[in-house]
């Protein structure tokens, strides 16, 4: 494969099943060695476009090439892919040398090579020690580890993975989220990750292609999809917004002025395209879109309830008129400052919103 061409390309990949569209016309270039994610709540096609990557569905519509190579109709065995299922799938009767060196024995591979491949993937999973046991003798971050050794021994051009972290619980599965971005970024393969989990996708991806209702709504950096969502349904997945109903002012180049809640934003102008000034808008406010304000001014409020979350709190403010607005105040102070029923004023931040048209 040469340097410009892409690991993966979708060509408008469709999938139906009867009158249900799963998939519509997805487009996607993945480059080599990218760490791309599938994000979306259940049912928006994140699943089914992974299936039709690895080769167990058959698309309806489009074309699907791995570097370069045109694999539509391609099974699964020639696609040169390593695969870790949600349910890892491992052969309960092998024990765990046997389990990572499946793929190998199923490629014609020799005994002496499989078993150096082998020792090799054990060795960067950190289960050396563990080849001889059964899977049902390993914990569920070891039974990972050698679903993940077993999908990279065979060394493929393509890594997917099937939410691999879901039946793992939260401290086990922030350590494999960084133990799989080192191993990915050591080996430089390309990987196409699934999974609902907002912040799993924020901390392990390069990029991330946000999904709905079977399309893919944006492709981008987390810094992207977060600060700058090209879609309403991005805005209010990704993070924790409030939506305040507010009016277009007016444009000015690449921004907009947004009068919302008493309060005007500078805002994003590409999402509001073709908006006349005095339309009604919908700003999607973060917690770090707003901070307390002294004095009379801002948007007054009082603090309904609060949450304590180490390094800050987070405020559930109802304002005057503008609706209940979530506020990130850093530090321990704030829970002694502001508690619940205390009056609260709030002003403008650095951080820029973002707005769209009123739904």
């Amino acid at each position: 494969m040469s340097g410009t061409e892409d690991a993966l390309r979708l060509d408008g990949v469709g999938k139906q099943f009867g009158t249900f569209t799963a998939l519509h016309e997805a487009w996607l270039r993945v480059r080599p060695g990218e760490f791309v994610t599938l994000l979306g709540p259940s049912g928006c096609g994140k699943t089914t476009l992974l299936n039709l990557i690895a080769g167990f569905l058959e698309a309806d519509a489009g074309e699907i090439f791995i570097g370069g190579k045109l694999v539509t109709q391609t099974p699964v065995w020639e696609r040169d892919i390593g695969i870790v299922f949600q349910s890892y799938a491992l052969f309960p009767h092998m024990d765990v040398a046997r389990n990572v060196g499946y793929g190998l024995r199923a490629r014609g591979v020799s005994r002496a090579e499989e078993a150096a491949r082998v020792a090799e993937a054990l060795a960067m999973v950190r289960l050396s020690s563990m080849a001889g046991r059964r899977p049902r003798q390993l914990s569920g971050g070891q039974q990972q580890r050698v679903a993940l050794a077993r999908a990279l021994v065979i060394r493929p051009s393509l890594l997917l993975l099937d939410e691999p972290f879901s039946a793992l619980d939260r401290n086990l599965r922030m350590e494999m989220q960084f133990e799989l971005k080192e191993i990915q970024q050591k080996l430089g393969v390309t990987t196409i990750f699934v999974t609902h989990d907002q912040a799993e996708a924020m901390s392990m991806s390069d990029r991330i292609a946000v999904m709905s209702e079977g399309r893919i709504l944006q492709l981008d950096t987390p810094e992207g999809v977060y600060r700058r969502p090209a879609h309403r349904f991005v805005a209010g997945f990704i993070g924790d917004a409030t939506v305040l109903r507010g009016r277009l002012k007016g444009m000015d180049g690449v921004s907009a002025g947004v009068e919302a809640g008493g309060l005007t934003f500078s805002v994003p102008a590409a999402p509001l395209e073709g908006t006349a000034p005095g339309a009604e808008v919908d700003v999607f406010l973060r917690p770090e879109h707003l901070q307390p304000a002294e004095g009379e001014a801002g948007l007054a409020g009082t603090v309904v309830s609060r949450a304590y979350l180490g390094d800050r709190a987070e405020l559930l403010v109802q304002t005057e008129g503008a609706g209940r607005v979530m506020l990130r105040v850093p530090g321990l102070a704030a829970l002694e400052r502001w508690p619940a029923g205390a009056p609260i004023r709030m002003a403008v931040g650095s951080a820029e919103p973002v707005a769209f048209p009123a739904g």
